[in-house]
């Protein structure tokens, strides 16, 4: 890589790092950092892409005075900082640290607030009974409320890391709601191979005044598509090892008659012998 530019060695290490997965992100940044061998020209070239993965995979921080993670996406930025709904706070993050502190209180539109604290407790409930590792943000833009969720596995004794990662959208107005689901595995060992799977889904929520049974139905529908998606996936994985790799093996040789592998041992001890 010596014919290349600086400039265009931090190029390319940024799309790898966009490219990262699970998990793994520091991992590639420690090979391309001995790709590009000039630390300052990286690290100055590649903040945006740091940001750019870590907003898009919804990367979870503790801020420094609050006890529970928050979800670090594009629908809580406010300027060069990051808004915690649930606190009313701000915060300063570090894309190349992942680290955050500096809390200040934060104004904002109150319009949506009841909705959103009842959206959350019921998230919160639903996160903690089906997901492990799973963290949750409930943002208002407007007329909308925002849910994020984002649950990790990292194993990678076991040569494999997960992330499932979800939005969902509901429209105050027209009560509808939208969400999509992405999930991403990578497995290692003696090999790469690497699952992105994601799916759309859309429903309409009858509208109530009383917020909290809004936010149970709201929950009820995700909980409705999160099934079947994960029914839905397992019925793929059977039928990809009982069908689909079935059918890349061949049942029998070209000669339609199988090997007798006793003889084929006796061929090759019977040449070894021949040669000596």
């Amino acid at each position: 890589m010596d014919t290349i530019s600086t400039e265009r060695k931090v190029e390319i290490a940024s799309g790898f790092l966009l490219a990262s997965p699970p998990g793994e992100v520091n991992d590639v940044f420690n090979d391309v950092r001995t790709l590009v061998n000039d630390d300052e020209a990286l690290q100055d070239g590649i903040l945006s892409a740091l940001e750019q993965y870590n907003t898009e995979q919804y990367i979870t921080v503790t801020p420094s005075g609050l006890d529970y993670p928050v979800i670090i996406s594009k629908h809580n930025q406010v300027g060069d900082r990051y808004l915690d709904p649930r606190s009313k706070k701000t915060f300063t993050f570090d894309h190349m640290r992942l680290t955050a502190d500096g809390l200040e209180s934060h104004q904002g539109d109150e319009t949506l607030d009841e909705l959103r604290a009842a959206v959350d407790e019921e998230a919160t409930k639903y996160v903690n009974d089906h997901y492990p590792e799973g963290v949750l943000t409930v943002y208002t833009n407007e007329q909308q409320l925002i849910l994020a969720i984002v649950d990790n596995k990292y194993n990678p004794n076991n040569y494999w890391n997960g992330r499932w990662r979800a939005v969902w959208t509901y429209d105050t107005q027209s009560g509808e709601l939208k969400g999509t689901t992405k999930v991403t595995v990578h497995y290692y060992e003696d090999g790469n191979v690497q699952l992105n799977a994601d799916k759309e889904f859309e429903a309409s929520i009858t509208k109530n005044e009383d917020v909290s049974k809004l936010a149970s139905a709201i929950l009820k529908s995700i909980a409705t598509f999160d099934k079947r998606y994960q029914s839905s996936m397992n019925d793929s994985y059977t039928d990809l090892a009982e069908e689909t790799f079935k059918g890349l093996r061949r049942a029998l040789p070209l000669t339609r008659n199988k090997l007798d592998w006793n003889k084929i041992l006796n061929y090759k001890i019977g040449n070894e012998l021949a040669q000596k």
